[in-house]
């Protein structure tokens, strides 16, 4: 299995204002659901209520809480059983939030960030791994717009972390 952890953020990495996006680019929303369409999506609690609990379409969603569980998803308490879970699949992408990306960024195999040029306001970070492009992460694609830029980073054979 691929874990692939997607992302926008600002250049101080914010990625969230009191529960939700604080910038809105269709582009972005667009390119989200082309990358992930037909895959499984992995995210906590948090997030999952951001989008009122309303499974996204075309793709599994498995959600993280040790508070809740839903009816009309799967839900696990630890991330080693959800990606147990989801251990058959090809690619897994997680979407968040802040926390879940903490946990996992150590796990990944690829990032796919939307790099937001502007700075927002914001609560919630994506982890710093910019320290790391060129030793743990290496960029394989990129794609720039005016507002923002879509970029693929790998993991650099041999680097991962425990």
């Amino acid at each position: 299995m691929k874990l692939i952890l997607i992302a926008a953020h600002d250049p101080n990495l914010v990625i969230g204002k009191d529960g939700t996006l604080p910038w809105h680019y269709s582009e972005d929303l667009k390119f989200f659901k082309r990358t992930t369409i037909g895959h499984p999506l992995l995210m906590g609690r948090v997030v999952f209520e951001e989008i009122d609990e309303k499974p996204l379409p075309g793709r599994e969603n498995v959600v993280l809480s040790r508070s809740k569980s839903y009816d009309h998803v799967k839900t696990f308490s630890t991330i080693d059983a959800a990606l147990d879970y989801l251990s058959d699949h090809k690619k897994v992408f997680v979407i968040g939030g802040g926390e879940i990306y903490r946990q996992l960024l150590g796990q990944a195999d690829e990032l796919v960030i939307t790099e937001i040029k502007k700075e927002y306001e914001g609560d919630t970070f994506f982890p710093e791994y910019r320290d790391q492009i060129g030793k743990t992460w290496k960029e394989t694609w990129r794609e720039d717009h005016e507002e923002f830029s879509f970029v693929k980073y790998e993991r650099v054979v041999g680097s991962l972390e425990s």
